[in-house]
């Protein structure tokens, strides 16, 4: 039924039932996100603090930190944590801040393209997705500040008449991309929508369709759009000097890194990563897919069917580079799915309205969705109102060392000074953040280092070579496949000359014996000695000793 053809009954009940369902929604995610806020840092989260940090004491991003992601999230942690605090804390409550955000206008903007029922179950939708554990949504993924800025540019892009509207979202959209290179394809469906036949949704969905004139000038202004945002972005890599590294890691590096899985295997990852990622949201993500032929099969507009099914393609696409299927990578998707179940619920109403009076269907409607979202509430309620945040971080991240990083941080921060140089070897930059001191490398992951590419050689001799420069006065060793090794056939001479490394200069000050099924077994300085790990996940503490005669043993 049309919004225009709804009698005042029908609205009000659609109004109440809305609000209530999002403040309830709301609700539950401020407690469960605010509950888990104070829960470590895991790997991703811990390099762009460290990163965001760094940025905070005038340290550009690529200079003291290497990596293959576009800046934006560097940045975006920087004023999160300008205004939070430098806390895990302070990282959530900004997540959390930004992704109501995204809820709500996600909300405001839809309600005009499929109705107030659809838009409010799809937002309602979209913030318990993103709640899920296993998709990791509960975590600062760079994946989360994508969403905004491009749910900014559809909102924008509802009137296609305008010029600085099609430019602004342009400029959102380029804002998304440099967040995270997947969001190219947001980009260029946003570019390819400027284009389109059906441009101005507001008036598809009231039923007055417009073809406006020069759809190549639309898409060219969303291009401008796309192309001062990332020219800008140039410009500040250009001015801080760091240009070249940016190139080499986000587009040289980026491109061996997105070759290792071969096409055979996409499959057989993706199904293990779908498996795993709607293992506790099942209902939801299904009901969403259904939402891509109820939008055909009942009485949609084509406004709202070109929108849905172009931006389900976009970012379906957005998870796809490299074969990788990460679970975070499904973030991407989940409002566009939360809207499709919401044309789902929406399309019910339709039908039971026929047999039944607009007022019973309404109220049948939004009870569905209650008691599907119910359902799934309960099903979950262990992790949602039961679970410590130790518990979330071993259930999500088992045999990661991420639950006793801010302990051995607080030791090192303990015994140096703000200008000593660490050493991790190991993927553990929130280690780094937590300490607060200068790494002694950029390189603050190990993959690329093990991974087979033209560049790991080259990478493991600059490696060596700051660690020999800088003489960091501790080292932390570990000990874990998950801190080094995310290829099915990697390079291990780095571990090796690791291992090397600690032996030549380094006392042992301390030892971590990570549990995955409990609390770790922690030894310092006299009680380390002698203690022997017990786990296959294990982290170790050096002290350096030597003198100026002190170096490095090569790689052989």
């Amino acid at each position: 039924m049309p919004a225009g053809d709804e009698d005042d009954t029908v609205r009000w009940i659609t109004r109440a039932g809305v609000a209530i369902l999002l403040i309830a929604t709301i609700a539950l995610v401020c407690y469960v996100r605010l509950r888990l806020a104070d829960a470590p840092l895991e790997r991703d989260e811990g390099e762009y603090a460290y990163a965001g940090q760094l940025i905070l004491k005038g340290v550009p991003p690529y200079q003291a930190a290497y990596n293959m992601k576009f800046p934006g999230v560097y940045y975006a942690y920087a004023g999160i944590m300008a205004i939070f605090g430098q806390t895990a804390w302070g990282i959530r409550v900004g997540l959390l801040a930004v992704h109501l955000s995204t809820v709500l206008l996600l909300f405001m903007w839809s309600r005009r393209v499929v109705g107030t029922l659809a838009a409010g179950v799809g937002a309602s939708a979209f913030a318990l997705l993103a709640l899920d554990r296993w998709s990791m949504g509960v975590f600062a993924h760079a994946t989360h500040f994508v969403l905004l800025p491009v749910v900014g540019a559809l909102a924008l892009m509802q009137d296609t008449t305008r010029a600085w509207r099609l430019v602004s979202a342009g400029l959102l959209f380029g804002l998304a991309v440099i967040m995270k290179q997947q969001a190219i394809t947001f980009a260029a469906f946003g570019i390819a929508l400027a284009i389109g036949v059906r441009p101005d949704f507001h008036k598809v969905v009231n039923h007055s369709v417009e073809i406006r004139p020069d759809p190549l000038k639309r898409g060219a202004l969303v291009t401008a759009g796309i192309a001062a945002s990332l020219a800008l972005l140039l410009v500040v890599l250009a001015f801080e000097g760091v240009i070249g590294r940016f190139w080499f890691w986000t587009f040289q590096y980026a491109a061996e890194y997105v070759s290792q899985i071969p096409a055979s295997l996409a499959t057989t990852v993706f199904d293990m990563a779908w498996t795993y990622v709607t293992q506790a949201t099942a209902w939801l993500w299904y009901l969403g897919l259904a939402g891509l032929a109820a939008i055909f099969m009942f009485r949609w507009t084509a406004g709202s069917r070109v929108l849905l099914a172009g931006w389900f393609v976009a970012a379906a696409l957005a998870i796809v580079p490299g074969f990788f299927f990460r679970a975070h990578y499904f973030i991407v998707i989940m409002p566009v799915v939360g809207l499709l179940l919401g044309v789902v619920i929406a399309s019910i109403d339709r039908a039971l309205a026929r047999a039944a009076g607009a007022v019973p269907a309404r109220v049948t409607a939004l009870l569905i969705f209650v008691a599907i979202a119910g359902i799934q509430v309960q099903r979950d309620s262990h992790f949602l109102f039961r679970m410590t945040a130790p518990e979330v971080m071993q259930a999500v991240y088992p045999g990661n060392p991420f639950v006793e990083a801010p302990e051995i941080a607080a030791y090192l921060k303990a015994h140096t000074a703000p200008t000593d140089r660490i050493a991790v070897l190991g993927s553990e930059p929130e280690i780094l953040f937590y300490a607060d001191r200068p790494s002694a490398t950029g390189y603050i992951y190990m993959y690329a280092l093990t991974e087979r590419q033209q560049f790991a050689g080259g990478m493991q001799e600059e490696l060596m070579s700051e660690l020999r420069s800088a003489r960091p006065t501790y080292v932390v060793h570990v000990d874990a496949a998950a801190s080094w090794v995310a290829t099915l056939q990697p390079d291990n001479r780095i571990v090796t000359w690791a291992n090397a490394f600690t032996a030549v200069c380094y006392d042992r000050v301390g030892i971590v014996d990570v549990n995955p099924d409990g609390p770790a077994t922690i030894r310092w300085d006299s009680e380390s000695i002698g203690y022997q790990a017990r786990s296959k996940t294990k982290v170790t503490i050096f002290k350096r000793h030597g003198g100026t005669g002190c170096d490095a043993p090569g790689t052989q």
